[in-house]
């Protein structure tokens, strides 16, 4: 007689019975796709979910860790109260912008008591550190300021080249209205001083045409022309 095998059990280690197929769930219900969904994707879900939350972890703690770094490097640049002290700390902290500031700091000290060809210098550092601390605005107004006053340091040193270096702000587009205003109106100013009354009308009609209508030296400039009538008809500038 033929073996009856319609009850005999496969061999120890065959897993063909916990195999599962889909046909079996055509009619599931969503309790039991789930689970054959968690079935086939447990491990692709746990490692992705450890991932998520190691990132995330990782995010908060760099978070929280910045965070306190800026809070102490606020707190150590207060404490510098003296030219000494702020040098060494922007020396320690290149690259923060804390460290441009406080050279800023030393190059407007310097620059009060006197000391022009110090303070040039500092600010020239000052416009370094600027560089290196990134391009957000306030930064770069910071650097176009410690260049223009740099330059101003030069020319009340007498050093060659600050008329040039004050133009190169005046000329530059993306430099405050503040500061290239400034530095057209001291242009004009320097060129009055020569007698030089084409230079003079020059830089103020740069002012009117570069500058908003009402900006902040605008009265410098009216006045400027009230104590100078003949900026109002200067001569043509001489054929070059």
């Amino acid at each position: 007689m033929p073996e009856d095998r319609s009850n005999k059990q496969p061999p120890a280690g065959d897993d063909r019975n916990l195999v599962v197929v889909d046909e079996d769930f055509v009619n599931a219900d969503t309790e039991d796709r789930l689970w054959l969904f968690w079935e086939r994707n447990q491990d692709t879900i746990v490692k992705a979910t450890v991932g998520v939350v190691v990132g995330i972890l990782a995010f908060l703690a760099y978070f929280f860790w910045n965070e306190s770094r800026r809070e102490a490097l606020g707190e150590e640049f207060t404490a510098c109260q003296d030219e000494a002290a702020r040098r060494s700390f922007a020396s320690r902290h290149p690259g923060e912008a804390l460290a441009a500031v406080a050279m800023a700091d030393v190059a407007d000290d310097l620059k009060k008591a006197g000391k022009f060809v110090d303070a040039a210098k500092a600010y020239d550092e000052a416009s370094r550190l600027t560089g290196l601390a990134g391009k957000a605005p306030a930064l770069a107004a910071l650097g176009t300021r410690t260049r223009l006053y740099a330059a101003l340091c030069r020319l009340e040193a007498g050093e060659a080249g600050a008329v040039k270096a004050i133009a190169a702000v005046a000329e530059d587009v993306n430099a405050p209205e503040t500061l290239s205003g400034f530095a057209m109106l001291t242009l004009a100013n320097i060129a009055v001083a020569k007698g030089d009354t084409a230079e003079a009308a020059k830089w103020l009609n740069a002012m009117d045409k570069k500058l908003r209508a009402g900006n902040v030296w605008d009265a410098d400039k009216k006045a400027l022309l009230q104590s100078e009538p003949s900026l109002l008809t200067p001569p043509a500038p001489a054929a070059k």
